[in-house]
């Protein structure tokens, strides 16, 4: 029983990152205007199942200047 609730508290910090990530990149792709790339359907798609890196990815690469 101990053993799952620490996995579960250490596991709890990277969900949440994860999360909010995912909820500032989409937040900052309504925002833009113009992406890079692709377009912002692509976008979404990329920020929501690529996990911690879908939304890296789109801070380093998709914005708009």
């Amino acid at each position: 029983m101990t053993d799952s609730v620490n996995l579960l508290l250490l596991a709890l910090p990277l969900v949440l990152l994860q999360l909010g990530l995912v909820v500032l990149a989409l937040l900052d792709l309504r925002k833009q205007e113009h992406v890079k790339y692709v377009s912002k359907t692509v976008w979404v798609i990329i920020i929501i199942i690529g996990e911690i890196f879908g939304p890296l990815i789109y801070f380093l690469f998709g914005r708009g200047e």
